[in-house]
């Protein structure tokens, strides 16, 4: 099994890359030298983008043109897609379980890019599967590596809800906006409540959902400039945490991560989850923080906004869905799976859609789909 310290490298890279694009590619290539594997690819399908390679890692990555062939042309009939769909849940999946060996061999995604560079198994590792995204981790082992060990399997297991979080994370910031550094790169369109502090717990920036926390003075609060805990009893273990993050020293007389912590609330709520993860030193430099704090709620709930689409049309919330399914790529059929309907019902939805959008065919609806901007996701549900 991987140790603690190289599991606390993982951890730093992967919440470093919402601020860093290149810290995605650093984390794949590190998930390949632990897991002994040849290459990682991260591959996204959202109504922006379609399915396609966003970042790779390993010893034998593909080459650029390889992967513009993947995106242009193969994607949209990579084999693993429907197996995915059908499982319709977040894990780790060994490929001989979504796609038998054999059948693997067949395909033009093993003829054009597996094969050449000697790859022959795959481990998947499904972080988001929907209607309006699929996001999904690829591990490629050579037929000499063999299919995925156990050792590995745990180790891909364990780092599964790290990874979805700096996804959401990822998401929300946009392209643009990992690219910045520090305090900038903090949008307020995150749901995810982000400080960027010393190692102190001197307060450098919040986004508003941190400013939200602060502000209900149940959990956290600031003393001159200081993040503090509103629970007494918590601020040591809080204090730990700001000196220990920049500078994390695992050991096997280390029981736990010092990295984490449950942060009590004194209205008896569920204790909200604190991530501190070291900032790159580029990043230190230019924005006078040690450390990046992410604070999640368990009873927080999310939303999609769909106001523009019924505003403008007057679809309704299963045609919306259909809509987004649509722009993510997905065929009826696979959208009707995603939803638990019949594929009639998804029919009857989309002729809806049609004459709602006065849209003659299918790629008309796209067309003007894809036309209209994208608000940010910053609303209750449904609006």
């Amino acid at each position: 099994m991987v140790s603690l310290e190289a599991f606390s490298e993982l951890l730093e890279v992967l919440y470093s890359a919402p601020l860093d694009q290149e810290q995605w590619e650093r984390f794949l290539a590190l998930v390949s030298d632990h897991t002994r594997s040849g290459i990682g690819t991260f591959l996204c399908a959202s109504s922006r983008l379609g399915l396609s390679i966003l970042a790779q890692g390993g010893r034998t990555p593909l080459a650029t043109a390889d992967i513009s062939v993947y995106n242009e042309r193969l994607a949209r009939n990579d084999p693993f897609r429907e197996p995915v769909l059908r499982l319709g849940r977040a894990g780790v999946f060994q490929g001989e379980d979504l796609l038998p060996n054999e059948g693997l061999l067949r395909t033009d995604l093993y003829r054009y890019l597996a094969a050449p560079l000697g790859y022959r198994y795959v481990t998947a590792i499904v972080l988001t599967v929907s209607v309006r995204r699929l996001e999904v981790i690829s591990v490629w082992r050579s037929t000499d590596q063999g299919p995925m060990d156990e050792d590995s399997n745990r180790l891909l297991n364990l780092l599964v809800p790290h990874i979805q979080k700096a996804l959401e994370i990822r998401q929300v910031l946009g392209i643009a906006q990992e690219r910045l550094a520090g305090a900038e790169a903090m949008a307020d369109a995150s749901s995810t409540a982000t400080f960027l502090l010393n190692r102190q717990g001197c307060l450098i920036h919040s986004n508003a959902a941190a400013d939200a926390l602060v502000s209900d003075k149940t959990s956290l609060a600031l003393q001159n400039g200081v993040l503090v805990a509103a629970d007494v009893q918590s601020r040591d273990s809080l204090r730990t945490l700001f000196s220990r993050a920049p500078s994390p020293a695992f050991a096997p007389s280390v029981p736990t991560p010092t990295h984490a912590l449950s942060l009590p609330r004194t209205d008896g709520r569920q204790p909200l989850q604190l991530i501190a993860s070291p900032l790159p030193h580029t990043h230190r430099d230019r924005s006078g923080a040690d450390l990046l704090l992410l604070v999640t709620d368990p009873e927080q709930s999310f939303c999609y906004p769909d106001s523009v689409l019924r505003s403008l049309y007057g679809l309704t919330l299963a045609e919306t869905e259909i809509a987004n399914g649509l722009l993510t790529g997905y065929s009826l059929k696979e959208i009707a799976s995603l939803r638990r309907v019949s594929i009639g019902s998804a029919r009857n939805q989309l002729k809806s859609i049609l004459s709602k959008t006065s849209a003659a065919r299918q790629s008309d609806l796209m067309r003007l789909l894809m036309a209209l901007p994208h608000p940010p996701q910053t609303c209750s549900p449904n609006s």
